[in-house]
């Protein structure tokens, strides 16, 4: 058996804990860029969404539209309005591991812009259909669409013709 002083003991305690630690954490140690993430970080909740102009945006217990020189849709429910928000709360996205130039990116086919409630800085998403797919660009990283559909966060707001 070893003689070890009981500083000594200590010491092979302490490391074995931190051996254990980073043993049962290594799968999240792993690049975290690769998984799926959502659009809306967890615990955040938003508070207006703009999509190309037209403004959805929290009143009280409901939602509204607003709009500054774009005529909005008159025949959208509160329903719809709330199935829109939840679309984007649960959005899930992954990166896309395929090099894009920016010039690919230059021209937004749709851009919404995320008020996140807490957050001072808006979150931009620019949608783009790049040879039938579509893409979206957050933060000039590229990203692909997972679920829902694009139909379920735009429409009837923006009418997706995809």
């Amino acid at each position: 058996m070893l003689r070890l002083s009981k500083r000594a003991w200590n010491n092979v305690l302490i490391f074995s804990m931190i051996a254990l630690i980073l043993i049962l954490n290594l799968d999240q140690f792993s690049q975290e860029e690769a998984s799926t993430r959502l659009i809306v970080p967890e615990g955040e909740y938003i508070l207006s969404v703009s999509i190309n102009g037209l403004k959805i945006e929290k009143a009280g217990p409901q939602w509204r539209v607003s709009s500054s020189g774009i005529q909005a849709n008159e025949n959208i429910s509160q329903t719809q309005l709330s199935n829109i928000i939840d679309a984007w709360q649960r959005a899930y996205i992954s990166p896309v591991s395929t090099e894009f130039s920016t010039e690919v990116f230059g021209q937004p086919d749709i851009i919404a812009v995320l008020q996140l409630a807490g957050v001072g800085k808006q979150t931009v998403v620019a949608f783009n259909i790049v040879q039938e797919e579509l893409f979206l660009v957050i933060d000039k990283q590229v990203y692909i669409l997972n679920s829902p559909n694009v139909a379920q966060l735009l429409e009837p707001v923006v009418t997706v013709t995809q």
